[in-house]
């Protein structure tokens, strides 16, 4: 072991929790592709910051992390 490193145990499996987190957002991922929406991330590579867009049909328009987590809830 390097000097200041900690052992860590990766689980077998995520826990309960985790996987309902990324079924309730999965679902609310279809329902923005059923009606035609499209949903872009990428970073920024000068600043380093999440650039969120989403384009329902009348062209991208940006959103905020919090809008986001409103769509996908």
């Amino acid at each position: 072991m390097k000097y200041g490193a900690t052992e860590y145990e990766i689980p077998a499996a995520p826990p309960l929790e985790a996987l309902a987190e990324l079924d309730a957002a999965a679902t609310a991922l279809d329902a923005l592709f059923a009606r035609a929406a499209e949903l872009t991330l990428r970073m920024d590579e000068q600043t380093g910051s999440l650039c969120i867009e989403l384009d329902e049909g009348a062209g991208a328009r940006s959103i905020s992390p919090t809008q986001l987590f409103g769509l996908l809830a």
